[in-house]
């Protein structure tokens, strides 16, 4: 399951990022890495981008971020 699968108000724990360079090293800056505790806020209106909340940060990331973030609910 990945975090863009997730419905507003879930949770799920980070099990894998399929990121690398920049990208993955913006998220792990944020403390968005494996292990953490993950909740979908909301979704922008046309689903092109999620609000999620990990480690007391809240941060918007695109649809193509969300869909390489593995959690298990």
């Amino acid at each position: 399951m990945r975090v863009f699968d997730l419905k507003q108000g879930e949770t799920g724990v980070i099990t894998k990022i399929e990121l690398s360079g920049g990208a993955r090293e913006r998220l792990y800056s944020l403390g968005i890495r494996e292990g953490e505790k993950i909740e979908v806020i909301s979704f922008s209106l046309l689903k092109s981008s999620v609000l999620i909340s990990c480690a007391a940060v809240r941060v918007g990331i695109r649809k193509s971020i969300a869909r390489k973030i593995e959690v298990k609910p």
